[in-house]
């Protein structure tokens, strides 16, 4: 009985040692491991913006990695979520670095949805928050996370469709449109016009091609022939803006016919 008591001691403190030389390799593995996210850059894609992050990850530990995964948080000002992505890396194993390229995608048809008009048209800092998750040794998970800021600049900043002008006697009215693109991407695509009366009846229609390039201001006066009438005094235009990344409006803007 008593060698059986005695064996057992030695068994569990055999195993304590196992222990903490494992949890010892572990953290020391922790406290080597390097991860490097560089310099981020941004490029237009079909929906809008992708920033690309480059992945640096270094296992110098004793044991494998598995289960990476890199998820990206983009947020407003206001706390709602722009963007999320996830990028995720199986296994990593012991003496092996790995580079990958972490792609963040901000689509702008989704800011209407989300209640983000507002990025369209004003410059703002976005929120980055990233989180790694990964598996030591197929047992311990490890978890880091970072903070960042980002700086957005606004396709259609300090939009603006300026007073315009009503010909009674051309029955034309005029409408002068500026705007400054201050993002990294051009804007290509249509500006529609509807035009009502004061009565809401829609009396004249027109669109016009619009072509931004990326950090350039867009200045125009599209003239379009409405259907007027004597009774008509004044009314709205309500503007659209349809481009391959994003669909818009209608932006509302009063005229005024002259006195006679």
């Amino acid at each position: 009985m008593r060698q059986a008591i005695r064996a057992l001691g030695w068994a569990t403190t055999a195993l304590w040692i196992f222990v903490l030389i494992f949890m010892g390799t572990v953290f020391y593995s922790l406290a080597n491991l390097g991860v490097e996210v560089g310099q981020s850059e941004a490029f237009p894609s079909n929906e809008g913006l992708t920033m690309s992050l480059p992945l640096l990850i270094n296992n110098t530990g004793y044991y494998d990695i598995s289960e990476l995964n890199l998820t990206t948080y983009v947020t407003d000002r206001n706390g709602t979520l722009v963007s999320a992505s996830t990028t995720y890396v199986p296994s990593i194993s012991s003496g092996i670095s790995i580079e990958r390229a972490h792609n963040i995608s901000i689509s702008l048809n989704e800011f209407v949805p989300k209640n983000l008009t507002y990025l369209f048209f004003n410059d703002s800092v976005l929120n980055v928050d990233t989180f790694i998750i990964l598996k030591f040794a197929q047992t311990i998970y490890f978890q880091m996370s970072t903070n960042t800021t980002m700086l957005w600049g606004a396709p259609l900043y300090n939009f603006s469709i300026n007073e315009i002008s009503c010909n009674l006697t051309d029955r034309t009215l005029t409408v002068p449109i500026e705007f400054e693109n201050h993002s990294p991407f051009d804007i290509n695509g249509t500006i529609r016009l509807d035009v009502y009366d004061d009565e809401n009846e829609q009396i004249g229609y027109g669109e016009v091609t619009v072509s931004a390039t990326s950090h350039s201001g867009y200045e125009d006066q599209i003239e379009l022939f409405v259907n007027l009438s004597k009774r008509t005094k004044r009314g709205q235009v309500h503007l659209f803006i349809e481009t391959a990344m994003f669909s818009l409006g209608p932006i509302v803007k009063e005229w005024v016919a002259p006195n006679d």
